[in-house]
């Protein structure tokens, strides 16, 4: 006895969970459902077996190969066409020289073949189709047999006028190979519309077994749902017990989540704090789930994660889809594979979204969202573009980036490209180095030094830049222009549309990303001796505090090099904030700051009084005026709500920008200063040290003023 496995159908009722996917390789319980109909027909000494192929054939053929896996013999046969359900079954003639059972490869059931394959035998049968009762008879063909089960009429899915009978044919018959030579070569033909009839007509033997147990049709969304449901309702159906939940061992479960009596959790799972899997839900492997999500009679394939306190109740996501935090899916929706939804967008029920798309965030979906329907998002951000390591920033969205980037910028153009020496960080700036590359981008790195050296090092060297850095999951790129500012929108609009359009330069003159000759530390040491006096800062005594080491190194090397007598701690915690404020107002210290990792912003502290946000803002503003003798502070222009009293005290006018750091580093340049101290720790510190003295007095008189107020 042999066996076949129809497997060819393109599944067009499931999509999109077939969009990538034959039928039968879609997942249930952890397992292609064409695996269980292999099991089945091993299970009743079946090992000899063809595949009839026609919708991506590779991925059946790839999974299965020869079957000695499971311990049976496997022979591919693919159409080049589609060719009708028992036309697939002829193009494997060659194979079928006995008595042979034909299973659906989408269809899940634990039909006795071994009953049915002794009825066949003991009526004489030529072809036995298996029958199953079911209750609402017009969603399938049905069969009439007499009282000893002989077929005499046909109907496929009739009307409730046209209903004869309640006995429906599953997809399963048991057929001898001279039937063969009925179906037509060469052309589309099928079981139930063609070769049946004409059986029927011609009087060949037909006969009609009564199966016992399950059996379900996966013909749409609602019926792949329903199945999953009637696993853990019926049990025995498959080799699976769910009497108690099946959760691998390999899976990491937060012993504050709530996990259901009746659920299947796969391998490499994560679920966190206060998750709720509810009743008859089956989440594949790889799934991460975020804290306080709730799922009820949810799906989930492999790779997909689920960010915070989402609700997914009787859905499906597909594998390697991200939802991140608040997202609603309800009953009967479906979201396709690699699919991002951002924060709290919600997808009503019974809406489909094909695979590959990005719905931002706040989005309803209450309709299906098709090929070409996108929902997406700007790839720029305020300050570049950001995102979640492999999630939203990718490796693969790394490479296009890269392309667009190398294409947008002249061919002879020299940019230097860095990242904070962070893993994550590296692996995306490898992926943009790559990108650029194939477009014939002249490419220079450098890596672990901080973004505001970064850009004196674009500004002072090179044409343009990209800064790659990581906190936690999160990563942000940035990309500079000729004078290490933040590209303006124009260039950011161009980047956007070849990363749509793919309409990039290509080189086949490739060249190598060349490590900097010089030092960066080096080249941004030479710009601070050019601009502040050493003698201004031998004996002071200073602490830095600062997470970051690269920041703790660089002012161990800043304090040989200017006889500062610095204390350095590593840490950022609320205590190191603590015992730096007592130092500085025991007078132990001069002063004290506490940098933030980037080298960007920091708090300043001289004695009792605590300097940060706006204040400390105002007051580099005012400093760089002074050093390098400007008219007039600079400063973004919703300060307008905090300068009146400084206005009074220093009686200097101010300069406004625009709020976006482009729009200030722009005027800062075209003023002549040639510092980025708003975005700059390190240089501010080095310039509120050489003018320390006048610091004091600033800030005395603006104690007085608020002692005056009070």
């Amino acid at each position: 006895m042999k066996g076949v496995i129809m497997a060819g159908g393109s599944g067009t009722r499931l999509r999109p969970l077939t969009v990538s996917l034959p039928k039968p390789m879609i997942p249930f319980f952890g397992k292609p459902v064409m695996e269980y109909a292999v099991k089945l027909l091993k299970t009743h000494g079946i090992f000899e077996i063809a595949t009839t192929l026609q919708y991506h054939p590779d991925k059946i053929i790839n999974y299965f190969e020869d079957g000695q896996k499971w311990s049976v013999s496997i022979n591919h046969f693919v159409e080049d066409r589609p060719l009708g359900t028992a036309g697939s079954v002829k193009n494997a003639k060659g194979f079928l020289d006995e008595t042979f059972v034909v299973l659906s490869g989408d269809g899940i059931t634990n039909a006795d073949l071994t009953k049915a394959i002794e009825f066949h035998k003991q009526k004489g049968s030529k072809v036995t189709i298996v029958l199953k009762e079911v209750e609402i008879p017009i969603e399938y063909g049905i069969v009439l047999t007499d009282e000893e089960g002989r077929i005499q009429r046909f109907f496929e899915k009739p009307s409730w006028s046209e209903v004869f009978s309640n006995l429906a044919y599953t997809g399963i018959y048991i057929i001898e190979p001279e039937i063969l030579d009925y179906i037509e070569d060469g052309n589309p033909y099928d079981f139930s519309k063609d070769l049946f009839p004409k059986l029927l007509k011609e009087k060949v033997p037909m006969f009609g077994f009564k199966m016992d147990g399950y059996w379900c049709d996966i013909g749409d969304v609602g019926s792949y749902i329903k199945a999953h449901r009637d696993v853990f309702r019926l049990g025995g159906i498959l080799d699976l017990d769910l009497k108690s939940p099946i959760i691998s061992r390999e899976s990491n479960i937060s012993p504050n989540a709530k996990i259901s009596q009746s659920v299947f959790i796969g391998s490499d799972c994560e679920i966190e704090d206060d998750v709720e899997i509810g009743e008859f839900c089956v989440i594949g492997d790889g799934v991460k789930i975020a804290k306080g999500s709730k799922l009820e009679r949810a799906i989930l394939w492999s790779g997909s994660f689920i960010g915070k306190n989402c609700e997914l109740k009787s859905c499906i996501i597909c594998s390697k889809s991200i939802l991140k935090d608040y997202v609603k899916v309800s009953e009967r929706a479906v979201v396709g594979e690699n699919y991002l939804l951002k924060d709290f967008v919600e997808v009503k029920a019974e809406a489909k979204i094909w695979p590959e798309k990005t719905i931002e965030s706040g989005t309803v979906i209450d309709e299906n969202i098709y090929w070409g329907t996108e929902v997406i998002k700007s790839v720029f951000w305020v300050r570049g573009i950001t995102g979640d390591f492999n999630q939203e920033i990718t490796p693969q969205f790394a490479i296009k980036l890269g392309n667009s980037i190398g294409s947008v910028f002249d061919k002879n153009a020299r940019i230097l490209i860095g990242d904070d020496y962070t893993e994550k960080s590296s692996v995306i700036r490898k992926a943009i180095e790559t990108g650029c590359q194939v477009t014939g981008a002249r490419l220079y790195r450098t890596r672990g030094i901080i973004l505001p050296i970064f850009r004196y090092i674009v500004k002072d060297y090179y044409d343009a830049g990209i800064y790659v850095r990581s906190r936690g999951n999160s990563i942000r790129i940035e990309i500079f222009d000729q004078n290490g500012i933040n590209i303006d929108k124009s260039l950011e609009r161009k980047i956007e549309n070849l990363f749509v359009t793919c309409d990039f330069r290509t080189s086949s003159n490739i060249n190598f990303v060349n490590e900097l000759v010089s030092s960066p530390l080096e080249m941004y040491f030479s710009r601070l001796e050019e601009t502040f006096e050493s003698s201004k800062f031998k004996g002071l005594k200073v602490c830095i505090v600062s997470e970051d080491k690269s920041i703790i190194s660089l002012f161990d090397k800043i304090s040989e090099r200017y006889g500062l007598k610095t204390t350095l701690i590593s840490g950022g915690s609320k205590q190191c904030i603590e015992n730096l404020k007592n130092m500085c107002v025991q007078s132990e210290y001069d002063a004290g700051f506490l940098i933030d990792r980037q080298g960007e912003h920091f708090i300043m502290m001289l004695g009792d009084c605590i300097l940060y946000g706006e204040k400390l803002k105002m007051l580099l503003a005012w400093l760089e005026m002074k050093k390098f003798k400007n008219k007039c502070m600079i400063l973004p222009e919703f300060f307008k709500a905090f300068i009146s009293d400084v206005e009074r005290i220093l009686d200097v006018p101010v300069k406004y920008t625009g709020n976006e750091i482009r729009d200030y580093m722009k005027v800062v340049l075209d003023e002549g200063i040639d510092y980025f101290f708003y975005y700059d720790a390190v240089s501010s510190v080095m310039l509120i040290l050489e003018k320390l003295a006048e610091v004091k007095d600033l800030i005395d008189r603006v104690k007085k003023l608020e002692e005056v107020h009070v």
